[in-house]
């Protein structure tokens, strides 16, 4: 067989594949359910309760009549890293007039959790979401989720991707 013929069998071959890649990943995107954080505006948030890193008991509707920040994260997530300070700037600054995080982990170990927390000097609660629950109950797909919960337990905002500084303002104002 000469060079020719060789060439066109491979090149062929290698558009055979990629086709067969791109109509699998088109059957997937319709078939798929969404991966998003949906957890439709002004329900009651779903409750939960976890023990924090620092042994602490959390259950979110003890913490009815302060405006509560739940953030759903990973240590993987760069968007997750990125957006960290500005809920730790956030809680500090407004934790006084009852603002509150909880910051749920998904899945991750206690040593990999707390390590993440020491690098970020994070000082709100953080509880790990072990068997997948309360990412289920409030139907997130895609990291960072986040959920303002007003002081009544009624869901006000909701945000999958990073929160800024001035978006925390904004919702906490």
């Amino acid at each position: 067989m000469d060079k020719k013929k060789k060439r066109l069998i491979y090149r062929t071959s290698i558009l055979g594949v990629l086709a067969v890649m791109v109509l699998y990943a088109v059957y997937q995107g319709v078939n798929d359910e969404p991966e998003t954080a949906l957890t439709t505006l002004q329900e009651e948030a779903p409750n939960f309760s976890g023990e924090t890193l620092t042994g602490d008991r959390f259950v979110l509707t003890d913490e009815n009549q302060k405006k509560t920040l739940i953030n759903f994260w990973g240590t993987w997530c760069e968007p997750c890293k990125r957006e960290m300070p500005a809920l730790e700037t956030a809680y500090s600054n407004h934790k006084a007039d009852g603002f509150n995080v909880i910051s749920i982990n998904l899945g991750q170990s206690n040593f990999v959790t707390q390590q993440f927390v020491k690098q970020y000097n994070l000082t709100f609660p953080v509880l790990i979401d072990q068997d997948g629950s309360i990412k289920e109950a409030y139907h997130v797909g895609k990291l960072p989720a986040s959920f303002l919960v007003d002081e009544d337990g009624i869901i006000e905002q909701v945000h999958e991707g990073e929160l800024s500084e001035e978006m925390l303002e904004e919702w906490i104002n």
